[in-house]
Order: structure tokens, then sequence, then C-alpha cells
């Protein structure tokens, strides 16, 4: 029975392990893609790229929330962190732009954003900002 219990513990860990690892590597092509979009209109690094496409608001608001501030929040980006935080009003359930996400920037992927630049993950893509 301690076998049968031990093999199936394993199965369990191993599946989990994967499925985090794939999780991990699908978020860090998402990154990459963003990235790429970014730098294909704006110079610099990726960090200065991303910030500038949020800074254009004559970008989309979907595109400046679901590409710049996502991918500077998965970043860890410090250099975003005062222009987050200044777009910020202290909603992290985004009700301030429930069904207003054509127009408004959505306040719950900033505050989720901003979290992830403060906190010190052990796996981020932070090392993809300066690319």
């Amino acid at each position: 029975m301690r076998k049968i219990i031990f093999i199936a513990s394993t199965i369990v860990a191993g599946g989990s392990l994967l499925l985090f690892s794939a999780i991990h590597v699908w978020n860090g092509m998402e990154v990459r893609i963003n990235i790429n979009t970014a730098r294909e209109h704006y110079p610099g690094t990726a960090e200065e790229a991303l910030i500038a496409m949020l800074k254009d608001s004559s970008r989309s608001v979907y595109v400046r929330t679901h590409t710049a501030i996502w991918t500077l929040g998965q970043i860890r980006s410090s250099k975003a962190l005062p222009i987050l935080q200044e777009l910020y009003q202290d909603d992290p359930g985004g009700s301030t732009c429930y069904g207003k996400h054509d127009s408004l920037l959505c306040q719950y992927e900033i505050h989720k954003a901003i979290e992830s630049i403060r906190r010190n993950r052990l796996f981020s893509h932070s090392r993809l900002k300066k690319r």
C-alpha cells in the first residue's frame, strides 16, 4: 500500500512540476512577443519600449493594458512603477473600469502589475527587461 501511495504522490508531484514549467514557458513566450511588438514601434530597451507604448495615448486602451501594463508587471519593471502608481486609482477589483475597457485602462491589471513589481517573486521574467 505504501508503494502505491509513493508512486501516486510521485506522479502527482511530477505532473504539477511539469504543469508549472509549461505555464512559466508559455508566459515567457507571451512576454517576448509583447516586447517585440513594443520594440517594433518604440526605440530602446524592452522596458523603455513598453513604457513608451503605455504612455502613447494614440494606442488602443486594450493594447496599453494587455500588452504594456501586463508585460511591465511580468518583467518587474522598477522604471514603470511610478508611472503605474500614477495611473492607479486604488481599485484592486477593477470596479471603476468594469465594462469600460474600451475607454479606460484596467485598474485590476494595473494593480496586478504594481504588486508583481513590488513582490520579490522567484519565478519572474525580469531577465527580459534589458533585451
